[in-house]
């Protein structure tokens, strides 16, 4: 029997690396014969260079740029055997790296992510992934644009020293350079740029946005996406508008974060001749039935003829559809009382509930 276990981390417990370990073990229990084809899995958020490397046996490399606020930080990325370089914004510029009490939309910057771009860049790197879950920011991506050279003019014609959103209603020019790299972004929302979903109004307020904030940023991304000269496109205001600046400075491919991930580890050619995709995630509602990456690969599965069994930490909202999505579907949860026992016990649950379900499985002669 071959099974490819494709799972997304259970987040604030387990990475999908781990993940993987635990449910191959549990596999091979049973079935110590089977084939089993581990790749773990993420969709453009943290964890993304993480389960990439893991699952393809990349390496990892880092350099040191410059975080949200200016303080300096260790931003890691992978290297993959094909020569892809994996980055993520969060790395740089994420909203973990800023203390709540810090957070300010106003003075936030992607220049960070701009730096490790352009040290990727400069090293060789001309295929580039990369994940734009988790920002701090709101500054439309002008302070990635900044680090790899652009400039920002106001009025007078003078160009913009400072970084932020803050600037973001004075840009009257861009100053444009080339950069020969073909950059694909793993997305998952798909808000634009401005307006009542846009990215300040949705995603500001999670950053330290007041209302006085969010309008004036949302001023200030439809200020520059006029003077960029680029129309808008489903995307655009993920990362705090760092979507649209990746395809108007960049020349940037906005993708399907599950889909794109999937495709760079490789899922698509390891599902020929399986029987078995496991995939699964910390918490199952409605918008992964929606489309949200472990139903995103069981969709990939049942094209190909193979069979998908979901493994979430709880199941939540009305469960239908889940049985539309997924042929099997199981809470790992044992009934513990709070969820700081379900995350303690969870190893030890994920394990047994895949025993339990390779013994269905094959007692029905799947195995």
């Amino acid at each position: 029997m071959k099974i490819v276990v494709a799972p997304d981390s259970f987040k604030g417990n387990m990475r999908s690396a781990r993940v993987c370990e635990i449910i191959r073990a549990a596999v091979l229990a049973e079935l110590p014969d089977a084939e089993v084809r581990c790749l773990p899995m993420a969709d453009g958020g943290e964890g993304t260079v993480d389960a990439v490397v893991a699952a393809t046996g990349g390496t990892f490399g880092s350099a040191e740029v410059c975080g949200p606020f200016g303080d300096p930080v260790e931003a890691h990325y992978g290297l993959l055997p094909d020569g892809t370089a994996v980055m993520e914004m969060a790395s740089a510029s994420g909203i973990e790296l800023v203390p709540p009490e810090r957070l300010d939309p106003m003075e936030a910057t992607t220049y960070g992510t701009g730096q490790l771009l352009r040290h990727l860049v400069d090293s060789g790197h001309r295929s580039i992934v990369m994940g734009i879950g988790g920002s701090a920011t709101v500054d439309g991506g002008t302070g990635m644009a900044q680090a790899l050279g652009f400039r920002f003019l106001d009025a007078g014609g003078r160009a913009i020293g400072e970084r932020g959103g803050g600037i973001l209603r004075r840009i009257a020019a861009v100053e444009r350079i080339g950069l020969d790299a073909a950059i694909r972004v793993a997305c998952d929302v798909t808000n634009p740029l401005t307006g009542p979903n846009g990215a300040a109004a949705v995603f500001g307020p999670q950053k330290g946005a007041t209302p006085e904030m969010v309008g004036l940023l949302d001023e200030g991304l439809a200020n520059l996406c006029r003077v960029a000269g680029v129309a808008g496109a489903p995307g655009d205001g993920a990362a705090g508008g760092l979507g649209y600046g990746l395809r108007a400075f960049c020349r940037a491919e906005i993708l399907p974060g599950a889909a794109l991930i999937a495709e760079t580890v490789g899922l698509p050619g390891a599902l020929e001749g399986a029987d078995l995709l496991v995939t699964g995630e910390g918490r199952t509602d409605a918008q992964t039935a929606s489309g949200k990456l472990c139903a995103v690969l069981a969709e990939m599965a049942r094209l190909r003829g193979v069979e998908t069994l979901l493994l979430s930490g709880a199941l939540h909202g009305t469960l239908e559809p889940f049985l539309e999505r997924f042929d099997y579907a199981f809470s790992i949860s044992s009934g513990h009382g709070s969820l700081a026992e379900c995350i303690a016990h969870a190893p030890g649950d994920l394990a047994f509930t895949v025993r339990n379900a390779v013994r269905l499985l094959r007692g029905r002669g799947r195995g």
